[in-house]
């Protein structure tokens, strides 16, 4: 079961050629340091601590990011 959803989910993911993404407005995203899903806004300035954010993080804000024009997020680095 699990190999057959696998399988859908890849399925699903469509990439795009170089010529397609010279043509997007990328925002990178370091994915801790982002947003915190839980609400938390006490400030992170250490670099060699967690800060907290994640993925739902990103997603609650995409609208955000599309609202200022981009069209594609690059994650980096995945925790």
């Amino acid at each position: 079961m699990r190999s057959l959803l696998l399988a859908a989910a890849i399925g699903a993911v469509h990439g795009k050629t170089a010529a397609e993404w010279k043509s997007r407005a990328v925002y990178q995203i370091l994915t801790d340091r982002y947003y915190r899903s839980s609400g938390n806004t006490t400030k992170c300035t250490a670099l060699n601590m967690f800060c907290g954010g994640d993925f739902k993080g990103i997603q609650q804000n995409l609208n955000y990011i599309k609202g200022m024009g981009f069209d594609a997020i690059w994650i980096s680095p995945i925790p």
